[in-house]
């Protein structure tokens, strides 16, 4: 965030539901086709549902300096 605040969130199929809702896509566009808009959505999705107090979308996203995508799945097995 520009107040440096930082976050690392994970998406859940409640956020892709929403997401497919918001987006009228598929989940299976995002694996050819992510815009940062997409991950923008999917990341403010995760807070709220965590229970983090956040802007609408706008307003948070007018807020948000850097967004990206983990390398790894934190879940997956090696």
């Amino acid at each position: 965030m520009q107040d440096g605040e930082e976050f690392e969130v994970t998406a859940i199929v409640p956020d892709f539901i929403a997401w497919e809702r918001h987006s009228k896509k598929k989940i299976s566009d995002l694996v050819t086709n992510i815009a940062i808009e997409d991950m923008a959505f999917l990341a403010h999705s995760a807070l709220k549902r965590k229970g983090e107090k956040v802007k609408p979308f706008d307003g948070w996203i007018a807020e948000v300096e850097e967004i990206g995508m983990a390398d790894e799945d934190p879940k997956a097995t090696k």
